[in-house]
């Protein structure tokens, strides 16, 4: 009997399905692989450049508004120092105030931003709004070290509180009023005037 029911719903089955066969399409996928992976780098390796050129654009903008932008030296009341290239290593040639209007920013290196007169200042000073205030002592944007050889208003301003003629030249003049200021003091006898005998002198 279980038989007879089976058989009857076999063919009840197949009578059912037989106008609703279908076939599908037959795909041939041919993969060259050498070719697809070279294309599937090439388009990683843009992709992973684009995304390097904008991280390094967004950080440049923090300093660098673009041309005809008002820069202005924002810090915690110190002075600025201004260096003749894009690291501390280089020499200061001078300091600007906090609050005063800076030099057009004309490109970024190294942390610092390059201004149209050629010099560099730290990028994290500096702003589109101007800082408030003034702290006497020494400058922010890395050590401050005159010697031999150095030159700029920040020579110039060591000269005249040593008492020497204000030439903005540190020669062997200066370097012998430093050295006698170091004496008298107790500093280290070098003739440099870096950040220890700057701070005495109320840099």
């Amino acid at each position: 009997m279980e038989y007879l029911a089976y058989s009857l719903m076999d063919s009840a089955y197949a009578e059912a399905t037989k106008d609703t066969e279908f076939s599908l399409p037959e795909i041939k996928l041919k993969l060259n692989w050498n070719k697809n992976f070279k294309s599937a780098w090439l388009t990683f390796a843009s992709i992973g450049a684009l995304v390097a050129i904008l991280a390094q654009a967004q950080t440049a903008s923090a300093a660098y508004y673009g041309p005809g932008s008002n820069y202005y030296v924002r810090t915690n009341g110190s002075d600025l120092t201004v260096r003749t290239g894009p690291s501390g290593n280089y020499a200061p040639v001078t300091a600007y105030r906090n609050g005063s209007r800076l030099p057009r920013v004309v490109g970024y290196r190294n942390g610092f931003a390059r201004l149209s007169n050629g010099y560099y200042v730290a990028a994290n000073w500096i702003s589109n709004r101007p800082g408030r205030g003034y702290t006497p002592g020494p400058g922010v944007g890395g050590p401050t070290t005159l010697n031999l050889g150095a030159e700029g208003s920040a020579v110039a301003r060591l000269q005249r509180t040593l008492g020497v003629a204000p030439t903005g030249y540190y020669g062997s003049g200066t370097q012998s009023a430093v050295r006698n200021y170091q004496i008298r003091n107790g500093l280290r006898v070098d003739g440099i005037a870096g950040p220890e005998t700057l701070a005495s002198l109320g840099y």
